[in-house]
């Protein structure tokens, strides 16, 4: 998939889970979010370090969550989600709501990545419940997979306590709110790692084009496309030679300039035209079968036609 194509399902995703905000039916926008970030190959290359250690600290959380003295430790941690110094002596994440914490003490900004294992932290939990509904179900207890359905009902639209500790305004957030939020920063970090590589592709100079009128041979960025494998050169040969003797090779070739400068013959306007359109289709046909490009030249039906590469390639 290209990562145009990438950006659009993120966003596409993120749109789904707005459209069903609240509900039951986000969390399965979320199931397919996460699978769609761990199985399509540059989002698992690019997530790799952030899901591995996400994934390590989740495993952590369990084995507290399991163990009878560890979790009554944790009892009167507050779950303010505004106010990270009560969740800075939990043993997870605590690097991140240190850091959290002390941006708030020093009024600092704090980067929205430096959060982003917590956000991912999120939506994993609700994809890894919607998992064990789907297992239940497989392995036939249904009465366990209706229990987890009726708690991601009631988890889809949680109010998460929130004590504003700079304003001092008591606050409500809702579960849905969370994870919305927590998907569009997972989204902008991918987002803007891909538009930040294109934009330093796009400074990188590019190739010339070229055409080799003696061996017939048209090199597109590095792809050479043959044009004519005999010596007797075919009249897409000649509209590349007229088109390439130009001093701005984005300049149009006039047909009559073709017939009467490159073929030495005289330029018929009632029937030359068709011929020239049939030959620019035939060598786009050529350099689509080797480069994929479809059409690299652009021409006209006139009589009185011209035809030129397509400025997009040059």
């Amino acid at each position: 998939m290209t990562t145009d194509k990438i950006k659009d399902q993120l966003i596409d995703f993120n749109r789904q889970f707005k459209k069903n905000s609240g509900h039951f039916k986000s969390f399965e926008v979320i199931f397919d979010y996460i699978g769609f970030l761990n199985s399509e190959p540059y989002l698992k290359d690019l997530l790799a370090p952030i899901f591995d250690y996400t994934n390590k600290q989740i495993g952590l959380m369990t084995e507290i969550v399991k163990n009878p003295d560890k979790s009554r430790a944790m009892d009167n941690i507050s779950l303010d989600v505004l106010n990270p110094s009560n969740f800075s002596e939990m043993p997870v994440f605590n690097q991140e709501f240190k850091g959290w914490q002390k941006a708030i003490e020093n009024k600092e900004d704090l980067a929205f990545k430096e959060l982003l294992s917590i956000n991912l932290m999120s939506l994993i939990l609700v994809a890894n419940g919607l998992q064990e509904i789907k297992d239940c179900q497989r392995s036939g207890d249904i009465k366990r997979a209706n229990e987890l359905i009726e708690i991601a009902k009631d988890e889809s639209f949680a109010i998460m306590p929130a004590h504003d500790v700079k304003n001092a305004p008591e606050k409500v957030i809702t579960s849905a709110q969370f994870l919305d939020s927590s998907m569009e920063l997972i989204n902008k970090h991918i987002i803007d790692k891909i538009d930040a590589q294109d934009f330093l592709e796009s400074l990188k100079p590019k190739p010339p084009i070229i055409f080799d009128s003696e061996n017939s041979i048209l090199n597109i960025r590095g792809e050479e496309i043959k044009i004519a494998r005999q010596k007797d050169r075919p009249i897409d040969h000649y509209i590349l030679e007229c088109i390439f003797s130009k001093d701005d090779i984005s300049d149009p070739a006039d047909y009559s300039e073709i017939s009467e400068d490159f073929l030495k013959e005289d330029y018929d306007s009632l029937k030359g035209w068709n011929k020239f359109r049939n030959a620019c289709d035939k060598l786009n046909d050529k350099i689509e079968s080797e480069t994929k490009i479809k059409d690299f030249i652009l021409y006209s039906t006139e009589k009185l036609g011209w035809c030129k590469i397509n400025q997009k390639y040059l």
